[in-house]
């Protein structure tokens, strides 16, 4: 990945960020929420290390993971950065410190189509369109959690003898797998259904420095910040707050982009709007 990424007319630097904590939990609570993310990985994810940082606790030792996994009752707790990214107001998904670039195709563009286009039905559609009178923090914690409770990580070459299928949320619901791209899909599917506009939900591909493994989130407009809804984690994240993803490709009902990091104005107007980007090798 790191070869295509130097192919972009951007020079590339992660941005800084600096935080603003939500209230400590406590070990045990901790250890839930990061049980499925261990089972995912193999090993703590710098997505544990940012949390066990801001709560204050050190990271809790790997135990025998269960089949499935429960996981608290709602809570009201995110962590937030004292600066939104700039996909805050700008409209385009400028997130994790990046700078979005329209492009005109990606070689994912197929897949997208077919899975990514496609409105939730059935059980989940009903419990989403249930949420359309929360407020939009409570609707993205709900969504994050039913996904994430009702979906395991089966990697894509396992299910599927082959990398990099997308399929529809009704069809990962149903069969109650899929792959990081596929949690990602269906939190955007049911986030529609719960009244989120189209142009505040995008499906970004990150390269997770940290693991050196390509990963797929969704990522929500809200309250004036870019959260992260993981696949990892039950835990809102504003997208200032995690250093560690590197952007690579984002999705939306509206378009497609790349990603590059301001280093001056004349930098970021390098990019061609009609530029294809490279395809990354999403993994989990």
């Amino acid at each position: 990945m790191a070869h295509r990424l130097r192919n972009l007319s951007l020079s590339l630097a992660l941005a800084a960020c600096s935080a603003g904590f939500a209230a400590p939990a406590n070990a045990d609570t901790l250890a839930s929420r990061w049980a499925k993310s261990d089972a995912l990985i193999g090993q703590p994810s710098a997505l544990q290390a940012i949390l066990a940082a801001q709560n204050g606790q050190a990271l809790p030792a790997r135990a025998p993971q269960p089949n499935s996994f429960s996981r608290p009752a709602l809570s009201a707790q995110y962590l937030v950065a004292r600066k939104a990214d700039e996909g805050a107001t700008s409209g385009r998904p400028d997130v994790f410190g990046s700078v979005a670039l329209a492009v005109s195709r990606t070689p994912l563009d197929t897949s997208w189509r077919r899975a990514g286009t496609t409105a939730i039905a059935g059980a989940a559609g009903v419990y989403a369109s249930s949420l359309s009178d929360e407020d939009s923090i409570a609707r993205l914690e709900a969504v994050n959690r039913y996904v994430n409770d009702r979906v395991r990580f089966v990697d894509d070459r396992v299910q599927y003898g082959r990398a990099d299928v997308w399929t529809s949320a009704s069809e990962t619901l149903r069969r109650g797998k899929g792959d990081c791209e596929d949690y990602a899909i269906a939190k955007m599917q049911m986030l529609r259904r719960a009244g989120f506009a189209e142009r505040d939900l995008y499906v970004v591909i990150v390269r997770d420095l940290v693991r050196r493994a390509d990963h797929a989130v969704l990522v929500a407009r809200a309250e004036g910040r870019m959260f992260v809804l993981d696949n990892g984690t039950d835990k809102l994240l504003d997208t200032s707050v995690v250093s560690d993803y590197r952007p690579i490709m984002t999705f939306a009902s509206k378009g497609s982009w790349t990603h590059g990091y301001r280093r001056n104005a004349d930098s970021i107007q390098m990019a061609e709007n009609n530029a294809a980007a490279p395809a990354p090798a999403l993994g989990n």
